[in-house]
Order: structure tokens, then C-alpha cells, then sequence
């Protein structure tokens, strides 16, 4: 175990196949530290979401092994599997949203599950709504909202679980420059109280001059890393 404590995510040989022509990712060794905040990059089909969705297991390897926190996914239970994808938050590139809900509904969702009481899930949501300057829209169904709303909701969603490790999936890929600066200002306040983030994006401008360190996808293989 010990050699797995100052990572909390490790990859070894990691592959997904859905078919033998079709090779989403091929080989992936790599090794996340805590409090890590880490851009992972390359073209449309690169693999990046493929990589996101097996880290936090809504996908399973074709072939090699995860790790998170030293716990091998291919070892535990689903129950314990769950449990463990309960440390993380998932910003999805599509929002994943219900439309007809409010954004309080939204939210209060994925709490429920967890089994948060409502009054725990009311002081958290309202938190963070009011730290996302999305207060005044609490009552308001998602539809009525803009892109950039979309996506702080979809935020506010993901930290609102109090996780170890947040994914975001191209998280400012429908938004203007702004909103996009906005978004990642996010991210990195989350990074800066100790949370790993983990973006997949094609945006270059996004990473550019940040100092971060930087995973370079390219037809399914990790081709590059630099900082």
C-alpha cells in the first residue's frame, strides 16, 4: 500500500478496445499525485473522454489496472466500487442536467443518493450556489439558463459531493473566452483548498502559461507530457 500513498490515482498499461479496429486508448501509464492539478490534451477522438469515464468507473479496461487511493478497481465489489466513486466529482462535457429541474433539484439529486439529509443538503447547495454566484438562480429550472450557467451548475453538482478528485470533460468547450477564464478560475480555487483536478480539453489557450502539468493524448496513447 505504501508505495500508492503520495498517489491517488495510478494507471499501469491501461487499455480500452470495443472492437479490434476500434482502440480508444492503448497503454496508458500514469500517475496522478494529491492535490495535483493536471490538464490532460489532444484532438477530438484523442481518447480523453475514454480516460475519464474508466477513472471514475463508469467503464471498465479492456486491458492492465487503477488504482485509487492503492485500491485496484478490478478487485472490489461493486458496492465498495460505488463507495469509492463517491471521493469524486464528475463535470461532464455535456452537462448532464435535467432541464425541467431546478437547479436546487439538480444538485439536491446527487446528495440524495449519497443520503445526505435534506437539511445537510440545503446548507451545502446553498454554499455553494452563493460561492458560484448562482444564488439568485436557485429556483430556476435549468432550461432557462445560459451555457456558462450550465456549466457552474454542473460544478456546484460535482464539489458539492466534497470530493477528493473532480474530472472535468471539456468544461468550457460550448463557452466564450470569458466564461471559459471564469470556469478554470473555479477549478483552480478547488485545486488550491487541496482538491485533484483533472481537465481533458483540446483548448490549448486553456493551458497555456498556467504552469501545470500536461498529458498529451494522440489516437489512444499517452505521446507526451510536459509542464
Amino acid at each position: 500500500m505504501k508505495t500508492f500513498e503520495k498517489y491517488i490515482l495510478r494507471l499501469e498499461g491501461v487499455s480500452k478496445f470495443y472492437s479490434p479496429y476500434i482502440r480508444a486508448l492503448e497503454n496508458i501509464t500514469l500517475e496522478i499525485k494529491r492535490g495535483e492539478f493536471v490538464f490532460i490534451t489532444g484532438s477530438s477522438g484523442a481518447g480523453k473522454t475514454t480516460l475519464l469515464n474508466l477513472i471514475f468507473g463508469l467503464d471498465t479496461p479492456s486491458a492492465g489496472r487503477i488504482f485509487y487511493q492503492g485500491e485496484e478497481y478490478g478487485r472490489l465489489s461493486r458496492g465498495r466500487l460505488a463507495r469509492l466513486r463517491r471521493k469524486m466529482g464528475f463535470v461532464f462535457q455535456d452537462f448532464r442536467l435535467l432541464p425541467e429541474k431546478t437547479v436546487y433539484e439538480n444538485i439536491y439529486l446527487g446528495l440524495e443518493v449519497l443520503g445526505v439529509s435534506p437539511a445537510e443538503a440545503r446548507h451545502r447547495i446553498e454554499a455553494i450556489l452563493r460561492r458560484l454566484g448562482l444564488l439568485g438562480k436557485r429556483d430556476l429550472k435549468v432550461k432557462a439558463l445560459s451555457g456558462g450557467e450550465k456549466q457552474r451548475v454542473a460544478i456546484a453538482r460535482a464539489v458539492v459531493r466534497e470530493p477528493e478528485l473532480i474530472l472535468a470533460d471539456e468544461p468550457t468547450g460550448n463557452l466564450d473566452p470569458q466564461r471559459s477564464r471564469e470556469i478554470l478560475e473555479i477549478l483552480e480555487e478547488l485545486n488550491a483548498e487541496g482538491i485533484t483536478v483533472i481537465v481533458a480539453t483540446h483548448d490549448e489557450s486553456l493551458y497555456r502559461d498556467r504552469h501545470r502539468r500536461i498529458l498529451v493524448l494522440k489516437n489512444g496513447r499517452l505521446v507526451g507530457e510536459y509542464a
